[in-house]
């Protein structure tokens, strides 16, 4: 009961930052994976799971009416049971799916919850109550979020025991197939974003950043650091550019001036 406390606290606390501080990425399954290791005391585990979780979801997003599956949940759930089952990623791969699918479906409820405290902010509004309103801000907010918390907690309290024994009554190959599927969620994470990003003009960067990584055998690490030194030597040149033409536009008017 205690690590389903710990869980659900953790996912409540990321969230809130996430919406208060204006989205700084504390709901990413990185950050999740590795403060639910910090709180379960596995940092290891924590951060391994939440970066390749990460990978699963950096492709999924809301477009439109859509509502994808929930990463902080999923990745909250896996990645507890992964360190307090032991079995490793392909467990927390197993049953995070699960739970950001559950989660996306108490998407709309979770929403509509919020309503309930219309009323009280409609009579607000009516008195000009506006410090009564800053107040409920943050109680609108919980209200919603902390569903959401509930579930992963639960998930973890009401689960371990019952996931345990499912887990130990698997067939190995069924294990290592979870394995092998986990390094291909990766790729349609990572397919699903080029998706949207991939033009005629960025693919060659897609090519050189292969070319060094599988030719070169340059770490993910060293690749960054290049592409962003060549970030750098773009924008220098172009402010070159602007200048130059901007020069070229204030002496053409001074000619012209001159005349």
């Amino acid at each position: 009961m205690i690590q389903a406390f710990l869980v659900s606290l953790t996912v409540f606390v990321l969230e809130y930052v996430d919406v208060w501080f204006s989205f700084p990425m504390t709901a990413r399954p990185l950050i999740v994976g590795t403060a639910i290791g910090i709180v379960l005391g596995d940092i290891k585990t924590g951060i391994i799971v939440g970066a390749n979780l990460e990978l699963v979801f950096m492709g999924v997003m809301a477009i439109g009416g859509t509502v994808p599956p929930d990463a902080v949940t999923g990745t909250a759930v896996g990645t507890a049971f992964a360190i307090i089952l032991g079995h490793g990623t392909e467990t927390a791969f197993a049953l995070a799916i699960p739970a950001s699918i559950l989660s996306q479906s108490l998407f709309v409820p979770l929403v509509a919850l919020r309503s309930l405290w219309s009323p009280v902010i409609d009579r607000m509004v009516d008195n000009g109550d506006y410090k009564g309103l800053q107040r409920m801000m943050p109680i609108v907010t919980a209200t919603a979020l902390m569903p959401k918390s509930l579930v992963s907690g639960i998930a973890v309290a009401l689960g371990s025991a019952t996931v345990e024994k499912i887990i130990d009554k698997m067939p190995q190959v069924f294990l290592d197939g979870m394995g092998i599927a986990a390094g291909m969620l990766a790729a349609v994470g990572f397919a699903l974003l080029l998706k949207m990003m991939w033009t005629k003009k960025l693919a060659v960067y897609f090519f050189v950043g292969f070319i060094l990584s599988s030719y070169l055998k340059l770490p993910l690490m060293a690749i960054a650091i290049l592409g962003v030194l060549y970030v750098i030597i773009l924008y220098v040149e172009g402010n070159k550019t602007s200048l130059a033409a901007a020069g070229a536009s204030s002496s053409g008017e001074e000619e012209l001036f001159n005349d």
